[in-house]
This record gives C-alpha cells, structure tokens and sequence, in this order.
C-alpha cells in the first residue's frame, strides 16, 4: 500500500491521454470565450454511446477506445451499449429520439447517410435528426476470405464469381452499409457480376462465419480485420481505396488492375440529437477530438488502418450532407432502395 504522504503514481498512457483531452476543452474555451459563460459544457453522470453494431466490428473499436479516453475526464463516465439491427437504424433512431441533454451520443459510419436512399420510412432524418459534433475517422472497404478458400489475389475471386454466378456466398456487415455497396459498385464495374450475399448484425459475427468457412469471402471496413489479416486467419485479396493501406501494405488495392479509378473510402464519427445546446456539441467535440489525438487513441486505431480526421461540426454536418446525395446515386445505380 502507498504511504498517505506521497501521492500514487498515474500509469503514464492514461496521465497523457487525460491531458490531450482536457487540453482539447481548455483550446476550445480559450478560442470561444462566450462559451465559457453560457452554462454546462458537459454533463455530468454517466453518457452513453450507442454504437448500432454488435460488439468487436470497426465502429465498436473506435466507441470503445474514444469513451475510455473521454471518462478520463473528471465527472464524467462514458459506458457503451450496443444496438444493433435494422441496418443500423435500431441505434440511430433510439439516439434521434433521446432527450438533446447531451447524454445520448451515437457513434455513426456513413450508413445514416446511406439509409436515407435505401429505406423510405426511417422514422428519423439523417441531417435533420442529429447535432454533428466530430468526424472522427476514415477507412477503406477491404475484400477478404479465408486461407483454405483458395482465393490468393482478387483476380482469381472474381474469375471464380464468373464461372459460378450466384454461387459465392459474400458476407456483408449488415443491409446497404458501406461493405454492401462497396460488393455492388465493383460487380457493377466488371460487368454486372453476381454474389450470394449474407447479411449480418456487425462485422464481428460476419468474420467469425468467414474464419469458420461459413462464407466464401466478406466486404468489411479495414480495422476490423488488419489483425486477422496480419496472422494470416484471413487474406486481404484488395481495398476500394484509391492506394494500399498503410496498415496493410501488401494487400494491393482495386484500382490497381482490377477497377482503374475506384476510390471508395467509408468514414464514422459522432452525433447527438437534434436540439442539443451548442456548447454541449462543442464540449464534445474538444474532449473527443482530444481522445483521437492522446497517444494510446493514436496507437490503437493507426495500427488497425484507421485514418484519424477529427474535423468539427460543420464539416463533418456538410459530409453528411454531401454523402446523402453521393450514395443514392449509388444505391439507385444498384438497385437497392427498399419501402
């Protein structure tokens, strides 16, 4: 046990993450002074960050590692539920119908703006609903399947998709995510190829399946499986970014060969509802923008492929915005949209 007169030593991970995000809110009231003036900032208690996937997928890691650096801050603790289904729209919907208390946070991927095209009725808006408060990340789609699948480069994958139309089962992170479109826009581009696809609640039980031979191969964004890709469980056969990823730098990209020009790259941040009072939105957008920038935040999702943004409310409201149009494109170009 310490002696009562000299203080315990913090862990120095945990001292440098709290002060890359208490520092966060002091540069944000320093540049906002009326912001200091004009009541909470933050509330106190116990916040939740809804995450509209099961547990281990790519949004799951990024909500986990963000609420443990934030309940650094003092007052304040950050638990996460999952609420997965509906396409995302179970968790989407329970945050654009929650109390604009600053309590409720979802932590979206560019499914929300993906749904506007694929559902008519979603019960909620995906610009009207919500207060954007931080852009946190970016990430591509990865094509991956399993070792004894016999697929080693995506040339061999789609020759297989070719001779057997229909008859590769492609497992799909959920209904119309960016995994879903991404399968779409490239069996559109070589020519209307066709895939059997499974959907799932989350990229977690999607890579089990595909790990357990469940599944020929699997659409998800890239953090959620650099770790198996790496260990050799899963093979990387390409990206839908523009260049490989640094993560994973010998799984070579679409638009290397296979489909010139083909830059598709998904993105998640953070949301809260509608009505929400602004300093609440900029409170959070400081202590998560420095959550993204501490050091253990920075280890944790660089080393999975996760390009770090951290960009504000208005630009990440103005993605939102611009990717609610880009992807109907898409989703009409594919014929997806839904009743």
């Amino acid at each position: 046990m310490a002696h009562p007169s000299h203080p315990i030593a913090l862990d120095p991970a945990r001292a440098i993450g709290r002060r890359a995000v208490l520092a966060g809110l002091g540069a944000l009231f320093a540049a906002h002074p009326a912001l200091a003036q004009s009541g909470p900032r933050l509330p106190d208690g116990n916040a939740r960050f809804i995450v509209p996937f099961a547990p281990g997928g790519s949004v799951d890691v990024l909500g986990r590692a963000v609420a443990k650096a934030v309940s650094e801050t003092p007052g304040l603790q950050v638990v996460v539920e999952n609420v997965a289904g509906g396409s995302t729209n179970l968790g989407s919907e329970r945050v654009a119908k929650s109390a604009p208390d600053g309590l409720t946070v979802l932590v979206a991927s560019d499914s929300l703006a993906i749904n506007k095209s694929l559902f008519r009725d979603l019960g909620f808006d995906p610009v009207a609903s919500f207060e954007p408060v931080t852009l946190a990340i970016s990430a591509p789609q990865i094509l991956v399947t399993h070792p004894k699948s016999g697929f080693t480069d995506v040339a061999g994958f789609v020759a297989a998709v070719r001779a057997r139309p229909g008859g590769l089962n492609v497992g799909l992170p959920g209904l119309g995510v960016i995994g879903h479109l991404a399968s779409e826009v490239v069996n559109l581009r070589l020519g209307g190829l066709k895939v059997n696809h499974i959907p799932y609640n989350g990229g977690a039980p999607a890579t089990r399946d595909l790990i357990g031979g469940h599944l020929d191969a699997l659409y998800i964004t890239l953090p959620a499986v650099t770790s198996q890709v790496r260990e050799g469980s899963l093979v990387g056969l390409a990206v839908t970014s523009a260049t490989r990823p640094g993560a994973l730098p010998a799984v070579p990209s679409f638009a290397e060969g296979v489909i010139p020009g083909l830059d598709l790259v998904s993105w998640q941040g953070f949301l809260l509802p509608a009505g929400t009072r602004r300093e609440l939105v900029e409170g959070w957008h400081a202590l998560i923008a420095g959550a993204l920038k501490s050091p253990e935040v920075v280890h944790t999702l660089s080393g999975l492929g996760f390009d770090i943004i951290a960009d504000g409310p208005k630009a990440f409201g103005a993605l939102i915005k611009a990717d609610v149009a880009r992807f109907a494109d898409v989703v009409r170009e594919a014929g997806l949209a839904r009743s």
